[in-house]
């Protein structure tokens, strides 16, 4: 036997499989980025509960809609709920209702869910970089994933308001009602994109898990049709015209996407008792005037400090990289995987940005996006770089580089390792106060009162379980917005909760006479009408409005 036969019998894993040792270097390398993204994940939360953007992660009235519907399950109440056109059915809920039952409040919930969001976010673009970066290795695979989920971090660093309506859109994310199941399935629906492009077919088992993620994500928000499915589409019907993609792959992927969007739609249709609104009303293209001016005082808004300054810039790169990797993409005439990845976040970007002014919307958070899409093309650019130069003469082992990126990870794991006991801490101690305030009075009685949106709804997820609150209109009608009307069955409400922001028209006293009692809370008070006349018209009109709208919906 010749020497090189008996060296490579030596080398050889055990029955032909890969070595343990090697196993646990593989296993080791991945476990160190997924530790990294974690520690990124904690900053960024402790960054959000550290400023007045906690107030949009724990206390808003959107953001607490899933803390509700878990109340309301618990309460064993009839599931009749009256949603927005994005039912959140997919994934938001059951990721949210697994959340709550390792935790013990919504506080605890909502932090560990927008940890979770991330580290899924780095997960998707981990797997983008495997289709993408094939032939790299693999540490050079978990670094770029690793960036591209530290310049979300450092988007959500420069964030720090307590409104949703702004530019601040990276933090979104960490929300539970800001559409983040739209982004995950996008960038999901992207890597299986990529997947069928470098393989240069697409098989069964792929075109049917991109068919029920477009159904599942359609049926629960349309907003994945013109934040993924028609980007895509767009994107592979000109790369397959331009003869830069297969036509087959391309077809079947194009008509894979478009029929399941539409199934996606057509299962909206048994759904509609739970639509509170048609999509179609949000569609008011003779305001796009107004929408250009709205967006541009937004940007001067944001561009009024140096944080916004910082967050306008690397929202701004992100769409350059997207720009010139697609440039540079088609002409050096690289992998296709990688001209895909650079062309459609440009579509995906220029979709929304249009999409949003022709509809005449001033919601800042359908501009998603802009903020998750140009990963792909981060680590596209970062795959187009590494090629580009191995080709040079230049080319050396980047000692340097590697050197820096090895740095940069210690300090995000340090830096993650430092904030952890504050963050855990101020989560496990995170309490609504005004809620506590609205508890003494209840003094463990299990009372029901009404209140407006934006001050009622805050308190109903975060009293105390005999505390049941509903919400209504300054005219004391059912508001059948992000509620669940069968509550209202058979309730009784007794008191009103009165927000120092809120507008009646018509005093509350006037409509419902003098209160037996009003106590004084933090940002509101309590009218207490149990035993007066009041009870009575409340019971009246509240419950009997609901009664009403219930059945209009079919419930």
């Amino acid at each position: 036997m010749s020497r090189a036969p008996r060296r490579a019998a030596v080398g050889a894993a055990p029955s032909g499989g890969r070595r343990p040792a090697d196993v646990a270097v593989t296993v080791g390398r991945e476990a160190l980025g997924a530790l990294v993204a974690l520690a990124l994940a904690v900053i960024a939360l402790r960054h959000v509960i550290a400023t007045d953007r906690v107030a949009l992660l724990w206390y808003d009235g959107d953001s607490v809609l899933l803390p509700l519907v878990e109340r309301s399950l618990q309460a064993g109440q009839p599931f009749e709920w009256a949603m927005s056109p994005a039912l959140f059915f997919f994934p938001e809920l059951p990721v949210y209702l697994l959340c709550s039952l390792v935790t013990g409040t919504p506080q605890q919930a909502l932090a560990l869910n927008g940890v979770l969001v991330l580290l899924a976010l780095y997960a998707l673009v981990r797997a983008a970089a495997n289709e993408l970066m094939p032939s790299a290795g693999r540490p050079a695979r978990i670094a770029v994933s690793a960036g591209a989920l530290g310049v979300v971090t450092l988007l959500v660093l420069t964030e720090s308001t307590a409104t949703a309506t702004s530019l601040e859109l990276a933090s979104l994310l960490l929300t539970t009602t800001y559409y983040y199941g739209t982004v995950l399935a996008m960038l999901g629906s992207a890597v299986l994109v990529l997947r069928a492009v470098r393989l240069g077919r697409a098989s069964v088992p792929l075109l049917v898990t991109l068919g029920l993620v477009a159904v599942c994500s359609t049926a629960s928000n349309p907003l994945f049709v013109p934040w993924s499915a028609a980007p895509v589409v767009v994107t592979l019907v000109l790369l397959a015209l331009a003869r830069r993609v297969p036509w087959r792959p391309a077809g079947l992927l194009a008509v894979t996407v478009t029929v399941a969007s539409v199934v996606g739609y057509l299962l909206r249709i048994p759904l509609r008792p739970f639509v509170s609104i048609d999509p179609a009303s949000y569609v008011r293209p003779s305001r796009a005037g107004q929408t250009l001016g709205f967006f541009a005082a937004l940007t001067d808004d944001r561009a009024g400090s140096a944080q916004g300054d910082a967050g306008l810039l690397l929202l701004f790169a992100g769409v350059l990289v997207a720009i010139g990797g697609t440039v540079w993409a088609w002409r050096v005439r690289t992998a296709r995987t990688v001209l895909v990845a650079t062309v459609l976040p440009v579509v995906t970007v220029v979709a929304v940005s249009v999409g949003v002014v022709v509809a005449g919307s001033e919601t800042p958070r359908y501009l998603q996006p802009v903020v998750t899409a140009p990963l792909l093309a981060l680590v596209a650019v970062a795959e187009l770089t590494r090629t580009a130069v191995r080709r040079t003469r230049v080319h050396r082992r980047y000692r340097g580089v590697q050197a820096t990126v090895v740095v940069a990870m210690a300090v995000v794991l340090v830096a993650g390792v430092a904030v952890t006991p504050a963050t855990t801490g101020a989560v496990a101690a995170a309490r609504y106060t005004p809620a506590s305030c609205l508890d003494r009075w209840a003094d463990g009685r299990d009372v029901t009162g009404v209140g407006q949106f934006w001050t009622v709804r805050p308190l109903a997820a975060h009293a105390s379980p005999g505390v049941e609150l509903l919400q209504v209109r300054d005219t004391f009608e059912t508001y059948p917005w992000l509620v669940d009307l069968g509550a209202y069955r058979d309730a009784e409400p007794t008191f009103v909760v009165v927000g120092s922001r809120d507008l009646w028209t018509t005093a509350v006293e006037d409509s419902l006479g003098a209160p037996a009692t009003i106590t004084h809370c933090t940002g509101f008070d309590v009218y207490d009408y149990a035993g007066t006349a009041g009870a009575d018209v409340l019971r009246r009109d509240v419950v009997g409005s609901a009664d009403v709208i219930r059945r209009e919906r079919g419930f």
